[in-house]
């Protein structure tokens, strides 16, 4: 025998409960094993938002002590993103009939469709028709090569569900999320992934809790710009509905692993980060109302702002602000990638970095920043910058008006060269710079002097520069030292009127004057192309008078000469900074009355210079020249022009079939007379860089 009531609708959750009590009066009233089979049938269910279509409850009574309950449908319409479910299954082993608790202590679940293409699971439930709650749970679901547990309840106000995957791997959770989020073509990821999701609607729309832990995670696209390796994350978020959009919350933490993105490397071990976030998300606009990024010795960024989801790329604008920027995290975090090639590209640093950042579509809109006791030394021993100190503002080149920034140091120093405290005021906008005062920069002893700088288009291949200035006397000596020349006494002072460059080309308007060996040098018609290439040409004629020949032949071990010396170097034309061509000549002035004295030594390198080397040495240590240290000479002098590395060489006047170098005066009388008239100029340079007194040259 069996009984079969049917019920065309169903449209709260007392009423479907109302079957069961019918069901459970039937069977206390009926004659055991007088019914084997009691069957309940409705064409339509809707239990807090939840439809189901062609549903049947069957009760099997197997034996005194034995039932089964049956419970199947057609589908279920259930809310994104589980959506429609059809051949809906559950059969019970251990059905529970004992008003008001209606359910089932074991059984299986199975039907198709929703997010995992198939269900089937064990589970739990139980209807209490007293205080209108059902509660449900199960375990063993299939998703995304792992297995689920889950729970939840469901009354009048709503439902609640509650789901946990064991240890996932990533990919399969990327291809199991695809039809709701999809990663970018040509990335590939990896890794574990435990996830745990709160799903509800309480009669105010669908709200949703979900954590991910990552752990060993990796990513990387196929450029390999974008990188992360043994990330471990926890990342949490919450969306609910609010009239116009879905609300989002997101707290994400990491503590291991590094990741490179384009030039900024993080190290999650060394500044674990968390970044918590309130917004919401709009078709493909996600919008922060209010976001913090904390990284331990490193950054504390709080802002607003969007972020266009639309892009392969997604790009970001917002405002925010730098509460603390941390060196030496900093350094290596955002910029050392950036500064890579340039003279800032190795760095030690220490301090602190605070102000605002204004972010357009990815790049930087506008920028205020307040260094606090920065130091910043170049590993290389190139730079140095101690106690940096101010306030810099930058704003695009879009009519935006250029703020007054300021920067100081307590000192400073670049390749060799050492100062002490400078300040410099300036504006930057766009790809411009310009000074608004005058500075000085320490050096040594002295100071460079900047009267007027200015840059225009910086980096770019139309860069244009601008400057004037001067150099106040700085001791040679230390200069000499710092560059590795040798050591002389002296000043370096100069004036610099005025220097430009424009279409690659660094002119130099006017004389560049300097005073050193007790005379002064002049520079004119001073060119420099492609300054900042690997090939750079200087073009520039040299002038020098008055210098103290004693000065200068100190300086370089050629041996003593007194007296006076004038130069000229014109038409000199260097090439990747080695001469090519110029027309030279060095000379006694003339009327100079200066004591003219050359030692032994002296002689021994300009007659090399000559190409008589071995023979007057030879002279110098016999007969009675051996017993004088110096000589009293007239006039000595030296021309050579350059082509083609060959220097056509030449002296004071013709002496035979050669030419004087020196000419000498007094007794003993010594000239030096030279017979090469081509020489090839590196052999040149190398004859006079190896010359010593008491032997031949060892060239």
């Amino acid at each position: 025998m069996s009984w079969r009531p049917v019920f065309t609708k169903s449209s709260n959750h007392r009423a479907a409960a109302a079957g069961l009590c019918a069901l459970a009066a039937v069977l206390a009233a009926a004659p055991a094993r007088a019914t084997e089979a009691i069957v309940l049938e409705a064409r339509e269910v809707t239990v807090a938002g939840i439809t189901v279509h062609d549903a049947s409850v069957r009760l099997d009574l197997l034996s005194d002590k034995q039932t089964r309950l049956s419970v199947r449908a057609a589908d279920a319409v259930l809310p994104d993103p589980v959506g429609r479910l059809t051949g809906l299954a559950l059969v019970c082993d251990r059905p529970v009939v004992a008003e008001p608790r209606f359910g089932c202590d074991d059984g299986r679940f199975t039907g198709r469709g929703g997010p995992t293409g198939a269900i089937d699971t064990r589970v739990k439930m139980e209807m209490n028709t007293a205080s209108g709650v059902s509660r449900f749970s199960g375990s063993g679901l299939k998703i995304a090569g792992t297995t689920a547990t889950f729970d939840g309840s469901l009354d009048a106000r709503g439902w609640t569900a509650t789901a946990r995957t064991g240890a996932a791997k990533i990919p399969a959770l990327v291809a199991f999320a695809k039809p709701w989020f999809a990663l970018p073509a040509d990335f590939t990821v990896d890794g574990d992934a435990v996830i745990e999701g709160t799903v509800a609607d309480r009669g105010q729309g669908v709200v949703a809790d979900v954590v991910a832990r990552l752990s060993n995670a990796q990513f990387t696209n196929e450029a390999g710009d974008i990188v992360g390796e043994k990330l471990a994350f926890t990342a949490k978020a919450k969306l609910s509905p609010r009239e116009k959009d879905t609300g989002l919350e997101l707290d994400i933490a990491g503590d291991a692993g590094q990741a490179f993105l384009s030039v900024i490397f993080f190290d999650f071990g060394k500044n674990p980060m968390r970044f918590t976030s309130r917004g919401a998300l709009r078709d493909s606009s996600l919008g922060f109302d209010s976001l913090r990024l904390e990284q331990k010795d490193l950054a504390d960024i709080s802002g607003k702002g969007t972020l266009n989801l639309a892009p392969d790329i997604p790009s970001f604008s917002g405002d925010l602000a730098i509460a603390n920027l941390q060196f030496p995290a900093a350094y290596s975090t955002y910029m050392a990638n950036v500064l890579a090639s340039s003279l800032l590209g190795d760095l030690a640093t220490r301090g602190s970095v605070s102000g605002t950042v204004s972010v357009r579509d990815n790049d930087v809109g506008a920028l205020h920043l307040l260094p606090k006791d920065l130091e910043l030394k170049d590993n290389k021993g190139r730079l140095y910058l101690s106690k940096v100190n101010g306030d810099v503002s930058w704003a695009p080149a879009d009519g935006s008006e250029a703020r007054a920034s300021r920067l100081s140091w307590s000192e400073g120093g670049a390749f060799g060269l050492s100062g002490g405290a400078a300040t410099l005021d300036f504006v930057a906008h766009g790809m411009n710079f310009a000074l608004t005062r005058p500075a000085k920069l320490p050096v040594f002893d002295g100071a460079i002097g900047i009267e007027e700088f200015a840059m225009g288009n910086l980096g770019a291949d139309d860069m244009e520069v601008a400057f004037k200035g001067n150099v106040e006397p700085i001791s040679m000596q230390r200069l000499a030292k710092a560059f590795g020349w040798p050591e002389f006494s002296g000043k370096l002072a100069a004036s610099i009127p005025g220097v430009t460059l424009k279409n690659n080309v660094l002119t130099f308007a006017g004389n560049v004057e300097s005073e050193v060996f007790g005379g002064k040098i002049v520079g004119s018609n001073i060119r420099l192309q492609d300054p900042l290439g690997n090939f750079p040409q200087l073009f520039a004629d040299v002038r020098a008078r008055d210098l103290d020949l004693g000065e200068v032949t100190n300086t370089f071990e050629v041996g003593s000469i007194t007296g006076k010396l004038e130069a000229d170097v014109l038409g000199l034309q260097l090439f990747g900074w080695s001469p090519v061509a110029f027309n030279a000549r060095l000379a006694t002035p003339k009327g100079d009355k200066s004591r003219h004295r050359i030692s032994a030594k002296a002689v021994s390198s300009l007659s090399n210079v000559g190409g008589g080397g071995g023979g007057v040495v030879q002279a110098l240590q016999s007969g009675v020249l051996k017993f004088f240290d110096e000589y009293s000479y007239d006039e000595l002098g030296i021309t050579c022009k350059l082509r083609d590395d060959i220097c056509e060489m030449s002296g004071v006047e013709k002496a035979g079939i050669g030419y004087y170098i020196v000419k000498g005066a007094g007794i003993p009388r010594i000239d030096i007379v030279g017979n090469a008239g081509r020489v090839r100029w590196s052999q040149l340079v190398s004859s006079i860089a190896t010359t010593n007194y008491g032997g031949a040259s060892t060239n």
